[in-house]
């Protein structure tokens, strides 16, 4: 999605993109902060869109790095095993390991993010009844 039209609109989705709180996003963004209006902001379907893409980019560049890490560790388990010793069992173990955390860790980052944005897109005073 390209940057929003509105600059102020833009500054608010980049700035909640990078993980800043919503009013102090609206703040940032030249906003005079009241009751409400962040929050209606963020769910106008142009805005909820922007910011979703932009972390999408963010966390694409992440999971791009923590990829890389993932593929270098399998290497050295893939090579610790070939040396047939204990060591190399043991080096092996440990990059399993290592690979094991990075990607519990990204997983868990990229659940916090869907939560996060159903949240922010879910009404503000659902229906009763």
């Amino acid at each position: 999605m390209p940057p929003l039209d509105n600059p102020r609109w833009e500054a608010f989705c980049q700035a909640r993109a990078k993980g800043m709180r919503l009013d102090d996003a609206y703040e940032r963004a030249g906003f005079v902060l009241a009751k409400g209006h962040s929050s209606r902001l963020s769910k106008r379907p142009e805005v909820a869109a922007r910011i979703s893409d932009l972390r999408s980019l963010l966390h694409a560049d992440s999971d791009v790095h923590r990829g890389t890490l993932i593929a270098g560790l399998l290497r050295i388990a893939r090579a610790s095993e070939a040396l047939s010793t204990p060591a190399g069992a043991r080096e092996a173990r440990m990059a399993l390991v290592d690979a094991a955390k990075v990607q519990k860790d990204l997983d868990a980052q990229r659940a916090l993010d869907q939560r996060e944005i159903l949240s922010e897109n879910s009404p503000v005073n659902p229906p009763v009844g």
